[in-house]
């Protein structure tokens, strides 16, 4: 008996328009944040990453440390003889100044981070919705025995085979979760798992368990 290859209708809907590639902005961002790197780099003993024990030894920009230091300053100021030989206020503004342009620094790739963080899974999860997409399609036209649509689909449905999960289903069950425990007790898989309970009180309480591979 002949199957009939049920290929979708020509009549589909217009194809979403291109996103601008963000790409051009971020390699840009890239090289000037290593131009920054290898500067800093260079100033910092023996041309090398601070270790765990240097870090210990030295004294972070706190705001009590900050504090403190304003406040020398300004003592050793009052009069040439109370600043200490072998110490330069000039040289001691000039750190200064640079701990603050740091601290501004940082608090703006803490942001940046915060940014970058947001546009990868802001584009990522549309790319996964997308493939989502494409799996569905491949699915059904499998289904409907079109010609090398079940050789297309076959390597796509293995990425859910090994977890056993269907791909639209979002809650694991009781059985995935005690597996995935397991797993991740055991040192056997990656990942992370995260369990919430909020007993209720005047409002419906929260029993919530995310993982996180």
């Amino acid at each position: 008996m002949k199957h009939e290859q049920n290929i979708p209708s020509d009549d589909q809907p217009e194809l979403p328009r291109a996103l601008e590639s963000m790409a051009p902005a971020l390699e840009k961002a890239f090289a000037e944040v290593q131009t920054v790197v290898a500067e800093l780099q260079g100033r910092l003993p023996g041309n090398k990453d601070l270790t765990g024990r240097q870090r210990g030894r030295l004294h972070g920009a706190q705001a009590k440390n900050s504090g403190f230091i304003r406040k020398a300053m300004q003592s050793a100021g009052v009069r040439e003889q109370f600043c200490p030989p072998g110490v330069s206020l000039e040289n001691m503004a000039t750190d200064a100044a640079d701990v603050a342009q740091a601290q501004l620094l940082l608090a703006t790739l803490d942001e940046l981070r915060r940014m970058v963080d947001d546009f990868m899974l802001k584009r990522n999860d549309a790319l996964y919705r997308d493939a989502l997409k494409i799996y569905g399609y491949l699915q059904t036209l499998s289904h409907q025995r079109v010609r090398g649509a079940e050789d297309v689909f076959g390597p796509l449905a293995e990425f859910f085979k090994s977890r056993g999960r269907r791909p639209n289903r979002t809650e694991p069950t009781r059985k995935e979760l005690k597996r995935d425990f397991h797993s991740l007790l055991h040192g056997t898989a990656d990942g992370e798992i995260l369990v919430k309970h909020e007993s209720p009180h005047m409002t419906q309480g929260v029993h919530e368990v995310v993982v996180k591979e």
